[in-house]
């Protein structure tokens, strides 16, 4: 695994979070809409009218997403870590094995 690879791996991790927390954000937002002001009541009944037409409750939706999101954030810091280590390891064995060889040729390391 090269740098530019771990930095694409890490910039999709940062994209998934990102898109996961703006999701967060939104659900928040849509479940405080829900609230105890007529105002708030109008919207959601007029979004949920507009759903019914098209066969999909919003909320729904965001819920689904949010969760989806999540799931993909998770699963590529996962892989991000996965990555970095065995990036790590394998630094880690090259430099044993430079090491190594070395020390079989009677070269001291300072």
């Amino acid at each position: 695994m090269t740098d530019a690879s771990l930095r694409r791996s890490w910039l999709v991790s940062a994209a998934s979070l990102a898109l996961w927390a703006v999701s967060t954000v939104s659900l928040l937002c849509y479940i405080v809409v829900l609230g105890p002001s007529s105002v708030q009541r109008q919207v959601p009944e007029r979004l949920s009218r507009s759903a019914l037409e098209s066969g999909v409750e919003p909320l729904v939706v965001l819920l689904g997403s949010t969760v989806a999101l999540g799931a993909l954030a998770v699963v590529s810091l996962l892989y991000y870590s996965y990555a970095q280590w065995r990036h790590v390891q394998r630094r880690r064995r090259r430099l044993e094995s430079e090491s190594a060889s070395d020390s079989d040729l009677g070269v001291e390391r300072t």
